[in-house]
């Protein structure tokens, strides 16, 4: 019953992800990043993310304020569009940390190596915040042309605090859907597990909102 309940919401969600794929190739995001973290987002927001990528992402007026170009000293603009852009690089990270985590536990579970859920939340986390830097330094660099440890440092100050709690979010999500939907089976050939994975990761982005809104507004945050 739960796959098939999921398997619209999945449809909706890949649907989602490869229209906002073919606008990229007509309307590029300035910040070459972004045009890998837009779809991502699509695909946990199915529908929700194309309006956001159409509004906040493919309009140039909205570009200019919202790709992550301004400089420091720019005036802040703490609105909920810019927190939302925020939110949806630690979010790309974390879909990125948990999808390369399954075959690992899939891998140790097959060399009878057992993994309890609090080591999987760990090896998922480090692999997110390896993944949600990779992404900041890329857009730091584009954007102030600094050195590699310069944007890393950068990176770490304005990208640890929101993925964490992100993460935070998801293993909640999950712990609960595991325990009163998925019988403790975390099983990627059911569309249930993917469908609580979706609602992990729109649960993770209400949680990492607030610690986006912290960084921005208090400046650490250079997407404003």
């Amino acid at each position: 019953m739960m796959d098939k309940l999921a398997l619209p919401f999945l449809v909706l969600g890949l649907c989602t992800a490869l229209m906002i794929v073919k606008d990229i190739f007509k309307h590029p995001h300035p910040v070459r990043v972004m045009n890998i973290i837009w779809p991502i987002t699509g695909l946990y927001m199915p529908f929700i993310g194309w309006l956001a990528w159409w509004f906040l992402g493919r309009q140039p007026s909205r570009q200019a304020n919202l790709a992550l170009l301004m400089p420091q000293r720019a005036a802040r603009h703490n609105s909920w569009q810019t927190i939302f852009v925020s939110t949806t690089i630690p979010a790309a990270a974390c879909i990125f940390g948990d999808v390369i985590t399954l075959p690992i536990i899939s891998l140790l579970n097959h060399l009878n190596i057992l993994i309890v859920i609090w080591q999987e939340a760990i090896i998922s986390l480090v692999l997110s915040l390896l993944i949600g830097l990779f992404f900041q330094v890329l857009a730091i660099k584009q954007r102030e042309k600094n050195s590699f440890w310069r944007a890393l440092l950068i990176a770490l100050r304005i990208e640890t605090f929101p993925l964490v709690i992100y993460q935070t979010g998801i293993f909640i999500f999950m712990a609960l859907a595991l325990k009163f939907v998925l019988n403790q089976q975390i099983n990627p050939q059911l569309n249930a597990f993917w469908f609580m994975l979706q609602l992990a990761m729109m649960t993770g982005f209400v949680f990492s909102w607030p610690a986006n809104h912290f960084l921005i507004k208090r400046g650490i945050n250079p997407a404003h």
